[in-house]
């Protein structure tokens, strides 16, 4: 790689028509980079952004669909499934997480591509930190299929470096946060929207999110900066807040008043026991720091919005897009 962190580079993004994907290559592109989306279907990105349809999961031994780039953002793969129904759930999540990202650094190494990013999980430090905040040297303690066949890549990565030309970054994020989020998050969109009282006003847990315009800045520096070639790295806002935080900023993006009640976190944990729903209250209320030392020291990185304006930016963006819905 270059030592010009700022010079336009051919970055190919895979998934760029997911949640992440279309906000960085807007990122991108914005940045004066040459941006390949890599998708599975013609989708909506700026006239600049040059789109590639492509079946990832079809790409023949021999292919070349990252030629002439310099990067690869990988974020193409199995994300959790809520109802999963297929006979071997670890199985798929292996053969597109870990054995299509592994055909997919043979195709960027075959292009001469000279950096490969690859997008894991928070999850695979675990599902809630104890004692102090999760880091780079805290051992891995993958939580779910989806965390393991993320953990499975990176040391299929981690064992091609040692014999590679191609540089490789891998990019642990936190929950990825913004107004067309998926999973949990959209549910706390779809709740704070209501207005309707919430009780969570005694759950002290705190969580480091990371809004999605701040993944977009730092996969952004993953692919430029001299430094990250190698190298792991943790990545969430700097804010950490409570489950009735993020309820109150993301009300005061949508201009609507959160109704936090004061329940005691025992009482709410056997309501959504009862409910069946006590998988997604252990997500939601665990413990889940991320300490970002790494990044700020190492890339020099300082992630450019809070998390309080950024959930307020997610609200607000939110119901903007709902009206819309409503007047076509």
């Amino acid at each position: 790689m270059q030592n010009n962190q700022g010079a336009s580079r051919h970055i190919a993004v895979t998934g760029a028509n997911g949640f992440i994907g279309r906000q960085l290559c807007v990122h991108l592109s914005d940045r004066q980079h040459q941006v390949r989306a890599i998708v599975r279907a013609q989708g909506t990105q700026p006239s600049v952004v040059r789109q590639v349809v492509q079946d990832l999961a079809a790409l023949a031994p021999d292919s070349r669909v990252f030629e002439g780039c310099d990067v690869v953002i990988h974020l193409a793969g199995r994300a959790h499934v809520l109802h999963d129904d297929v006979a071997d759930p670890l199985a798929e999540f292996r053969k597109v997480n870990v054995e299509l990202t592994r055909r997919l650094i043979a195709d960027a190494a075959r292009c001469g591509v000279k950096r490969f990013v690859f997008v894991s999980s928070i999850g695979v430090n675990g599902n809630a930190s104890a004692a102090h905040a999760f880091t780079e040297k805290d051992a891995a303690a993958p939580h779910d299929l989806y965390a393991i066949s993320k953990h499975e890549a990176e040391q299929m990565i981690g064992e091609l470096i040692p014999g590679s030309e191609m540089q490789f970054v891998i990019v642990r994020p936190t929950l990825v946060f913004g107004p067309d989020a998926p999973g949990n998050f959209a549910l706390l969109l779809k709740l704070a929207a209501k207005s309707l009282p919430l009780p969570f006003g005694r759950i002290p847990a705190r969580r480091s999110l990371l809004s999605i315009w701040n993944l977009a800045d730092f996969l952004h520096v993953c692919a430029t900066h001299p430094a990250a070639a190698g190298e792991t790295f943790l990545v969430s806002d700097e804010q950490s807040l409570t489950l009735g935080d993020i309820f109150r900023h993301i009300g005061t993006g949508m201009g609507k008043k959160q109704h936090i009640w004061p329940i005691p976190a025992a009482v709410v944990r056997a309501v959504a026991t009862l409910c069946g729903k006590r998988q997604m209250y252990a997500k939601l209320t665990a413990q889940l720091l991320v300490d970002t030392t790494k990044a700020r020291t190492m890339l020099g990185w300082r992630a450019p919005y809070d998390s309080s304006a950024a959930l307020e930016r997610a609200g607000r963006e939110y119901i903007s897009g709902k009206m819309n819905e409503t007047s076509i």
